[in-house]
């Protein structure tokens, strides 16, 4: 059994504190902060900021724990996460990019920077974590 190593954690609490960020914006300020364009379907936003808050939750979690064999599949469930979204967001703004306002852009993009950071970080941390 492998102890978890330091930056893992310093990453689990990352993840933590990012994934309940976007948890209570698209959950609860999803018209004030995450809805420029004035979109009319704010449920999909809504069920993602869901799975934002229970993945904020697992990282809680996954702090607690002490083996990284305990939690190797959460850690790859965050991974497999941003990965998703980051193909998600980047398809998004590059197919419909040009029919956006200025302020959909420039949130798209800092949201994909983010993502690609945080993803970054997790992969960089499972293959340090795993040798």
């Amino acid at each position: 059994m492998t102890e978890i190593k330091k930056l893992t954690k310093i990453v689990l609490i990352v993840y933590a504190i990012i994934f309940f960020i976007f948890g209570v914006n698209l959950t609860f300020l999803y018209d004030m902060i995450m809805n420029p364009e004035g979109w009319t379907n704010p449920y999909f936003p809504r069920m993602f900021g869901g799975i934002n808050f229970v993945s904020a939750i697992f990282a809680i979690l996954m702090l607690r724990k002490k083996e990284w064999e305990e939690i190797k599949l959460t850690f790859a469930y965050f991974i497999g996460i941003l990965i998703s979204t980051l193909l998600i967001e980047i398809s998004v703004l590059s197919i419909l990019g040009s029919t956006f306002g200025a302020s959909t852009i420039q949130l798209g993009m800092s949201t994909i920077i983010l993502e690609a950071v945080l993803l970054t970080l997790g992969i960089v941390s499972y293959i340090k974590q795993r040798s």
